[in-house]
């Protein structure tokens, strides 16, 4: 008995070993005053993902369009129908498409911290699927959003936490 256990033990850590040093890239959305893991996404570099959410005063819609880089993240895109306040301004580096002013930027982020509005929807858009904000945190609660290299084990263990 003592030895089935013993071979057992040993053939689940050669299954599981290569998992625990396999490291992966996550989009990490955490509480940004106690750290606690509010959602995560496996990612690659050159993936990208949005926010999208309605202008509070403007009411009109706008998209921020993020791509995950070696150095952390950085914002590609900004798209909007119609300028309002609060929104970038360049003269340069924009274009129309499908009624939306687009701004091709490269504002390099690392990390950054969004507070989830009470008033308006917003949206996190990966994979193309979209989920909003105020589910991964209450209304005027604030999420940080970070790239990390993790171990493969330790994304399904906060994957499975957060879902």
């Amino acid at each position: 008995m003592h030895r089935r256990r013993v071979l057992s033990a040993l053939a689940g850590s050669v299954v599981l070993s290569p998992l625990a040093v396999t490291n992966v890239t996550v989009l990490r959305l955490a509480d940004p005053r106690s750290g606690e893991t509010l959602g995560v996404e496996r990612v690659e570099e050159g993936d990208r993902f949005a926010i999208h959410y309605v202008h509070s005063f403007d009411e009109t819609p706008i998209r921020e369009v993020y791509e995950i880089r070696e150095e952390g993240i950085v914002q590609v895109r900004e798209e909007f129908e119609y300028h309002a306040i609060g929104l970038e301004y360049t003269e340069g580096n924009q274009t129309r498409e499908d009624g939306f002013t687009v701004l091709q930027m490269d504002r390099r982020l690392g990390t950054f911290t969004v507070r989830v509005a009470k008033y308006t929807e917003q949206s996190l858009v990966i994979d193309g699927e979209e989920r909003p904000l105020s589910d991964y945190t209450e209304e005027w609660g604030s999420i940080r959003f970070s790239i990390e290299r993790v171990g493969y084990l330790r994304y399904l263990g906060d994957r499975l936490q957060t879902l």
